[in-house]
């Protein structure tokens, strides 16, 4: 029975590449090819970072195994975490359990199917990442195809093994807590999960792999170099294993193998056989509605209350009541608040742990924030604002058939996403620069460029997610990575990048007037500077509205 649902993956999947229109053709082979520079660019970046590591004196290749052990420990921790996330939604919640339930299917072979899918999908794309990183380090320390051979037979077991463990712990937590209120819950815990997981990475601080004086003496740095990093977790013996195949011992590279095979076949055939007892009472629970309390329908809005207090018309407060309820009723919205935090906090640790004793050079670094910082705006942009209009999903009729204008719903959006994200830029920008110490020219262009390039992007995600609509779609990312989500993110990285090209001539100028240099200001390049900057501005600020508002006025 399990091949047959295999098979009905695959016929799927078949006819999906084969009544391919010409336009999901173009749009697929753009994305592989954007996907195909992305992994050669990690190659060579990982090939960069190898090579140096390499050349440090005797210890080049204690550093460069003790990098690949914390690399595979991290992979390990991450495919454990997404598979608690995709296993949630494959297992208890995904589309075609209606009808594999009802048919004559055993329960058994309905948790083969779903499991392995929520394996594939919870780890196929962290395994890609480690092969350019695997390529680079047989590269650099001339490791023949064998040994990229042992590391494709140790990834199948290894990934497998890290993606059961979140298999079993979603399939435990659901029999023991049978309720559609565990999703809410799994889902902030993996959030917190990542977060703490990417801050407990960032603040182990690795760069003192390079660095042995930020250890007090040269034992204790060899110490370190040669410990084994979590030698109790699948990790390690894969470490062990791929150490094995580089210095071509095949009997300890078997056993480690073995170990890797054995624990993974055991621990996913017994969740198999639990699963034929306890998978249905968790299914079963989790298809039930939450209660939820009723407020009195006559309060007054927060939404009408904030209005009222900045003298302004109300009319949008219906929409601003609809869309912070929609918002927060979806917990995947503000679980995800927490991984936004878990990110200001470490980008703002990396920040302050810069090398950095000039003056001149911090405030350089500053103004260069400006654009590292719109990058995860723009990033930000494309979770949140981007896919704002498609959300609106099967009741945009409702909202065509309300007297309400296109322009003043987009309108609500914009400022429903501006708002916080402008929040994010100042805590950015203002943070920034109180812990680089930047000069006060600096500072005021650099906080001010910032705060223009997050309404711009606020702008264009809205206008975007207008010209390019989705309203049939299952979740949201399958907006982010559309053709108008892959030219909304292009767009803003350019907008971003031609802002700081333009604001470089004024910076220029000022670095001049800070080096002595007689006549540094040239106020008709500091006129055109600004020029250019209001004008491409401008540009940002109203063509992508104005098309995306003729687009959904032309929307059937």
């Amino acid at each position: 029975m399990l091949l047959v649902l295999l098979k009905r993956k695959l016929l799927s999947a078949r006819n999906r590449i084969l009544f391919l229109t010409s336009y999901e053709r173009i749009r697929n082979m753009a994305f592989s090819l954007a996907a195909f520079g992305l992994v050669y660019g990690l190659y060579r970046g990982f090939l960069r970072l190898l090579a140096y590591l390499s050349a440090v004196p005797l210890i080049g290749p204690l550093i460069i195994w003790k990098l690949t052990a914390m690399a595979l420990l991290m992979t390990f921790a991450m495919v454990a975490i997404s598979s608690l996330l995709t296993s949630l939604t494959t297992l208890y919640y995904s589309r075609d359990l209606n009808f594999l339930m009802n048919a004559p299917v055993p329960l058994r072979a309905v948790f083969l199917d779903k499991s392995l899918e929520s394996i594939f999908f919870s780890s196929w794309m962290i395994g890609v990442v480690l092969i350019p990183y695997v390529l680079a380090l047989a590269k650099v320390s001339g490791y023949g195809a064998g040994f990229f051979a042992g590391f494709l037979v140790l990834c199948a077991p290894f990934l497998m093994l890290a993606a059961s463990l979140g298999l079993a712990f979603t399939l435990f937590l659901l029999y023991c807590f049978p309720s559609s209120r565990t999703r809410d819950v799994v889902w902030v815990l993996s959030s917190l999960s990542l977060t703490v997981v990417y801050g407990l990475v960032r603040f182990s601080e690795p760069e003192k792999l390079v660095r042995p004086d930020a250890l007090h003496r040269v034992a204790e740095y060899l110490n370190y170099l040669q410990a084994p990093t979590a030698p109790l977790l699948p990790s390690w013996w894969m470490t062990q294993g791929l150490l094995a195949a580089a210095n071509g011992k095949s009997e300890a590279f078997a056993l480690e193998a073995t170990f890797l095979m054995a624990a993974a076949a055991t621990i996913y055939l017994g969740l198999v056989y639990l699963a034929g007892r306890i998978y249905f009472i968790g299914y079963s629970g989790a298809q039930e509605s939450a209660r939820r309390a009723i407020p009195w329908p006559f309060e007054v809005l927060a939404e009408s209350k904030c209005f009222r207090f900045l003298g302004l018309d109300e009319s949008l407060v219906p929409l601003f009541w609809r869309e912070r309820k929609v918002f927060f009723r979806d917990v995947k919205h503000w679980s995800q608040l927490l991984l936004i935090l878990g990110l200001v906090f470490v980008y703002l640790f990396s920040i302050a742990r810069l090398p950095l004793d000039s003056p001149d050079l911090r405030s350089l670094v500053s103004f260069l924030n400006v654009g590292t910082a719109g990058f995860v705006i723009a990033a930000l942009g494309l979770r949140f604002t981007f896919p704002s209009i498609s959300l609106e999903g099967r009741s945009w009729w409702v909202v065509r058939s309300a007297p309400v204008g296109l322009d003043a719903l987009m309108r609500q959006k914009f400022l429903f996403s501006a708002v916080p994200m402008t929040a994010v830029a100042l805590v950015l920008g203002l943070a920034t620069n109180r812990l680089l110490s930047a000069d006060a020219f600096t500072a005021w262009l650099s906080l001010a460029s910032l705060i223009v390039i997050t309404w711009g992007v606020c702008l264009m995600g809205i206008g975007f997610g207008a010209l390019f609509p989705m309203f049939h779609v299952e979740n949201i990312h399958q907006v982010e990575s559309s053709l108008g989500g892959f030219l909304y993110m292009a767009a803003s990285l350019f907008y971003i990048g031609a802002m700081i090209l333009i604001l470089s001539w004024p910076m220029q100028m000022h670095f001049h007037a800070r080096f002595g240099r007689p006549e540094a200001w040239d106020w008709n390049v500091a006129f055109l500077s600004a020029a250019a900057a209001a004008l491409l501005n401008l540009i940002v600020f109203i063509v992508p509205w104005k098309l995306g508002l003729k687009s959904l006025e032309n929307h059937e």
